[in-house]
């Protein structure tokens, strides 16, 4: 029931303005959606809020936000589809309904979209089940900047919804412009300008939640082994060795543990495990370590095994390398950790992928978030970063144009976007959300 109601005070000809005041529907979720827009919001929550409010305007089963992101377009905020669309349905220049909108920049709306020729189904989305349809172009300073679109189980879009989301969509405009979306590809015709720069690097979500931290490039240990290292008798270098030993079968076990519990697969964990089981890894070792360093030691049998690979060129004994290999660096880091750490705790890692070296060291280093550069398919390294658990993008290859070791960043693995160089509110938020105290993740509070 409308509280319309008459004020208190009249106008010079006598005539009382009404107060539109809560009540009606319609009204309310507008009102509330447009004081919603009015506060400075991340663009993280911005993908979460329009959606459901924009939704509730329109009666509305399904709205999503499309980002323009090249040519494309990405469907990164929803409410009514399954959280796995997003980042995920993407569409070429054109392509669909929503291409449609974005391409001639004007409202585009259908009774029974699927029977639409131009209609682009995902099998992941059932659209089906929500045949009316509208989508409209979000402007931005060189055409769209997105799309936003609602659809419904029944009840074509009247004239008077068209306008109004137009003019939603008007709204939505700037808080899209500054968030600054930029091209994720490998290489850029420009150089990355000096200094601090607030951008977004759009990706693909592989492991859900937020996390803020300083970025870090994963390095490898050096080979060269520390004065102290070369110069320890054959007794400390046993010892160091068999802690080094001792601490990757306890992290391997455990991961063993959860992954069985959780259902991921990690078969790869039996080789690994069979290496570090093999006498003659830490035989081979401090054989080589005599008056060179374990961290000399452990490179060069690392090399023998890629250099035996090499010439067999058999993919049994291959696999077994790169395995080696990646031990090999994990128990070199290990050994040097308390001197030289590989990277600092709480850093966002930045890298084209994940290897078992990267999940051993996370178990000491605790990594905030990952940022990859590469794509990530079913198999091995999808299992690694579950086992990592913790925020994932991949495919944001922008990251090396956009940002440096050093510049924070927040993560979103909700809808696989890096924010690079966060407001401090966007900080903040952050850190409330994981329970924190400013400036805990090792980056300036201001």
């Amino acid at each position: 029931m409308s509280t319309d109601a008459p004020s208190d005070s009249l106008s010079a000809s006598g005539v009382t303005p009404t107060i539109h005041g809560r009540g009606v529907e319609r009204l309310d979720a507008v009102v509330d959606l447009v004081h919603a827009l009015a506060r400075p919001r991340p663009l993280t929550d911005l993908l979460d809020e329009v959606p459901r409010r924009v939704a509730a305007v329109f009666r509305s089963d399904v709205c999503s936000l499309y980002l323009r992101e090249g040519d494309g377009l990405v469907m990164r905020g929803n409410v009514g589809f399954t959280t796995s669309a997003l980042g995920e349905v993407r569409l070429g220049p054109g392509e669909g309904l929503v291409g449609m909108a974005v391409e001639c920049l004007r409202p585009v709306s259908a009774d029974i979209a699927p029977d639409h020729a131009r209609f682009r189904p995902f099998s992941m989305l059932g659209e089906e089940r929500f045949p009316a349809f509208l989508a409209i172009p979000v402007p931005g300073s060189h055409g769209a900047a997105g799309a936003l679109v609602v659809q419904r189980r029944q009840g074509a879009y009247s004239a008077s919804d068209v306008e109004l989301l137009m003019a939603l969509g008007g709204a939505i405009a700037p808080l899209l412009e500054r968030a600054r979306i930029v091209a994720s590809g490998p290489t850029t015709t420009h150089p990355r300008p000096a200094g601090t720069r607030r951008v977004t690097i759009p990706g693909r979500s592989l492991f859900a939640g937020r996390a803020l931290g300083i970025l870090s490039a994963v390095g490898r240990p050096s080979p060269r082994a520390s004065t102290a290292d070369a110069k320890a008798s054959a007794r400390d270098q046993a010892k160091a060795l068999e802690r080094a030993l001792h601490s990757c079968e306890a992290t391997l076990d455990s991961h063993a543990r959860a992954a069985e519990r959780r259902g991921i697969d990690a078969s790869f964990l039996t080789l690994t495990r069979t290496i570090l089981d093999d006498a003659r890894l830490s035989e081979r070792t401090l054989e080589l370590a005599k008056g060179r360093g374990l961290g000399h030691a452990l490179a060069q049998v690392a090399r023998e095994a890629t250099r035996a690979a090499r010439i067999t060129d058999v993919p049994m004994i291959t696999e077994r390398a790169m395995e080696m290999s990646e031990l090999c660096d994990a128990l070199r880091s290990m050994l040097s950790h308390e001197e030289t750490p590989a990277v600092p705790k709480g850093a966002v890692w930045v890298g084209e992928t994940v290897t078992v070296f990267e999940l051993l060291l996370a178990a000491r280093s605790h990594p905030a978030a990952l940022v990859l550069s590469g794509a990530v398919g079913p198999g091995k390294v999808r299992s690694i970063v579950e086992l990592i658990g913790v925020p994932t993008v991949c495919e944001a290859a922008g990251i090396y144009n956009w940002a440096s070791d050093g510049d924070v960043a927040l993560v979103d693995g909700d809808h696989g976007l890096v924010r690079v160089n966060p407001s401090r509110r966007e900080r903040d938020e952050a850190r409330v959300e994981r329970g924190g105290p400013a400036g805990d993740d090792g980056s300036p509070a201001g």
